[in-house]
């Protein structure tokens, strides 16, 4: 086990509280940042918390006391900032396509047509902050320092059992996969290979580098797999807004966004290219890993 300067958590149980704290931290930090319009990657920050928080009340559910709701209500805020945060990214991401297409004037009215839907996920996401829903999650987060687990297990002993339940999760659906599968597919793996990472995270202090590289590798993973899923959304995007404002633009731009779809078909193809060697190199990382079990 490595040892540093804070003590490392004993049990299972205190490894959970410690997450969920930290996080809740991490979490309060960056959206008081967020909510001040402030760099768009406190938003992103603080999705992230919310994510590392759900991971940690899904792997540790069995040593936790009933935190009533908290996974439901991570997920409600967790949508609010989503939404502005996939807005942002591809807003940030479509000036660059249309330069490389040279489609920069073609392309105006959908950036416009972007631009007003970013208003209206900001309104709605500081709607959110200000309601008492949000003021009831921010207490609850506040009192996880008052709770204590109900069940202590030696963490040496646990931990890897919960690692490998991770990865069964992941293989169950990653196994398989060709650039033939479904979005959904997809989709899915990459949810299994951001709860992957996220365990290895929370376990990394006990394991150390071989911990490390199974972060890095699913990392690789989710981050390919996010690009994909980002392109799915970027179409389905332009299907809405040809859909619902598509009639008032000029030909040119309906045209260009034929070329933007094509685009990010081509793109979503090569990540599932690569998919393959990248999972190979995650589950090589993981089997680095399970011999220090």
């Amino acid at each position: 086990m490595i040892k540093g300067a804070v003590p490392w958590p004993t049990t299972t149980g205190e490894l959970a509280f410690d997450v969920l704290r930290q996080q809740a931290t991490v979490f309060a930090q960056h959206v008081t940042q967020a909510q001040l319009g402030a760099d768009p990657e406190h938003v992103h920050d603080a999705r992230v918390a919310t994510r590392r928080m759900r991971a940690a009340l899904r792997l540790f559910e069995d040593v936790l006391p009933n935190i009533a709701g908290l996974d439901d209500e991570l997920r409600w805020i967790a949508s609010q900032l989503g939404n502005v945060r996939d807005l942002d990214v591809q807003l940030k991401r479509l000036p660059e396509t249309a330069q490389d297409l040279g489609l920069d004037s073609q392309l105006t009215p959908y950036v416009g047509w972007l631009e007003q839907r970013r208003r209206a996920a900001r309104s709605e996401f500081d709607a959110a902050f200000q309601s008492d829903r949000f003021i009831a999650l921010a207490e609850q987060l506040r009192a996880l320092n008052q709770l204590e687990p109900c069940v202590e297990l030696l963490l040496e002993e646990d931990a890897p059992r919960r690692l490998r339940r991770a990865y069964k999760k992941l293989r169950k659906r990653g196994d398989g996969l060709s650039p033939d599968s479904p979005t959904e597919a997809f989709h899915r793996a990459r949810i299994g290979g951001k709860r992957l990472r996220y365990a290895a995270e929370f376990f990394e202090p006990l394991y150390g580098k071989p911990a490390r590289r199974l972060i890095d590798a699913a990392t690789d993973v989710q981050d390919l797999l996010g690009d994909h899923q980002d392109s799915v959304v970027n179409r389905q995007r332009i299907d809405d807004a040809v859909r619902t404002a598509g009639a008032s633009w000029p030909p040119e731009t309906l045209i260009a966004l034929g070329q933007l779809i094509q685009l990010e078909v081509q793109h979503a193809e090569k990540l599932r290219e690569q998919f393959d060697p990248a999972y190979r190199k995650l589950k090589a990382a993981y089997r680095g890993l399970s011999r220090e079990f």
